[in-house]
C-alpha cells in the first residue's frame, strides 16, 4: 500500500512540477501557425520581472539556435572569467534582437544579471566564507561562484517554495525506505533539514533555486533518465564544461526523484520547443555533475 501510495504521489509530483506557476521550468508550445514557434523566456532567481512571449518564424528560431552553437564554440575559446564576461554579455544583446529578455529588463540589467555584477561574485569576503562552508564538497567534478551556460533536456529549474511541496512525499518515501535502511524518525529529520535549512543559511539569497539534471522514474522500472546536452561553467576551479549524457550530483535526499546539479542559480532561462532543450544563462553558487 505504501509502494502504491508514493507511486501515486510521484505521478502527482510530476503533474504539479508541469503545472505549478513557481517552477521556473520554461513552458513553450508550438503556435497555432505552424510557421511561429512560441518561446517564453523567464528571469531566475531574481523577482520583479514578467515572463516575455515571443512567436518566432522558422528562419528566426533557426537563426537563434545557430547563434547558440556559435555561443557555445566562443566560450570554449575562453580561460578566465574576464575572457567570458564579454560573450555572455553579447549573449544577452542578440537574445533582445529577438525580444527575448524578460519583461520590463533592460539590455544592461540583463547583462548585470547574467554576469553576476553586483552580486556576491564581487564580494571576495562572502565568497571566502560560502568557500569555507562548502569546501568539502568540492572535487573534479564541481565548480563554484562561476558563470553558467548550458543548453540541455530533461532539465527541471526548482524553486524554493516548490521544494516546500516535496514535503509530503518526502515522508513518504522515508517511510518506505525505512523498512530497509535507517530509523525513520532520524532518515525524516536529517532529511528535512538538509533539504530546507541548508540552502537557507548557506546562501546569501536565501529563496534560491535549483537545476535538476536528470530524473528517475521510481515505479514501476526504477528507471534513471539522464540528461544529453553541455554546459559550461567559469569559476573559482577555472573552466569547467559538461559534454554529452549526465547527471546532476548535488548530494541532498530527493536525488531519488530529482538529481539536482546546479545550486542557487541566477540569470535567463528558455526553452528551445525543437530539440526540447532548455538554455539557460547566469551565474550559479555551486555546478556539480557527473558523466552517466
Amino acid at each position: 500500500m505504501l509502494r502504491e501510495g508514493l507511486t501515486v504521489g510521484i505521478i502527482l509530483l510530476f503533474i504539479g512540477v508541469a503545472a505549478a506557476p513557481s517552477i521556473n521550468f520554461n513552458v513553450v508550445k508550438a503556435s497555432n501557425d505552424n510557421d511561429l514557434v512560441e518561446v517564453t523566456t523567464q528571469a531566475c532567481g531574481i523577482k520583479g520581472y514578467g515572463n516575455t512571449t515571443v512567436k518566432l518564424t522558422t528562419q528566426q528560431y533557426q537563426n537563434l539556435e545557430q547563434y547558440l552553437v556559435e555561443f557555445r564554440a566562443r566560450l570554449n575559446q575562453t580561460t578566465t572569467r574576464e575572457e567570458a564576461v564579454p560573450t555572455f554579455k553579447d549573449a544577452v544583446v542578440e537574445l533582445n534582437k529577438y525580444g527575448l529578455l524578460p519583461k520590463g529588463m533592460s539590455v544592461e540589467r540583463a547583462q548585470e544579471l547574467v554576469t553576476g555584477e553586483n552580486q556576491i561574485f564581487q564580494d571576495n569576503e562572502v565568497i571566502n566564507k560560502l568557500y569555507n562552508n562548502h569546501k568539502q564538497m568540492i572535487d573534479e567534478n564541481t565548480n563554484i561562484f562561476c558563470l553558467f551556460a548550458g543548453q540541455t533536456d530533461n532539465t527541471f529549474v526548482v524553486t524554493f517554495l516548490l521544494r516546500l511541496l516535496f514535503i509530503p512525499l518526502l515522508v513518504i518515501g522515508y517511510i518506505v525506505m525505512s523498512f530497509e535502511d535507517f530509523p525513520i524518525l532520524y532518515k525524516f529529520l536529517t532529511g528535512l533539514l538538509r533539504i530546507l535549512i541548508v540552502p537557507i543559511v548557506s546562501s546569501p539569497i536565501g529563496f534560491n533555486q535549483w537545476i535538476s539534471y536528470g530524473y528517475n522514474i521510481l515505479f514501476p522500472y526504477n528507471d534513471l533518465i539522464p540528461t544529453h546536452g553541455w554546459i559550461y561553467t567559469n569559476g573559482f576551479n577555472g573552466v569547467k564544461t559538461w559534454n554529452g549524457s549526465f547527471i546532476g550530483a548535488i548530494n541532498y535526499d530527493f536525488s531519488f526523484i530529482f538529481y539536482f546539479g546546479t545550486f542557487d542559480f541566477t540569470g535567463i532561462s528558455l526553452y528551445l520547443p525543437i530539440k526540447q532543450q532548455q538554455f539557460c544563462l547566469g551565474t550559479a553558487l555551486m555546478v556539480k555533475l557527473t558523466d552517466y
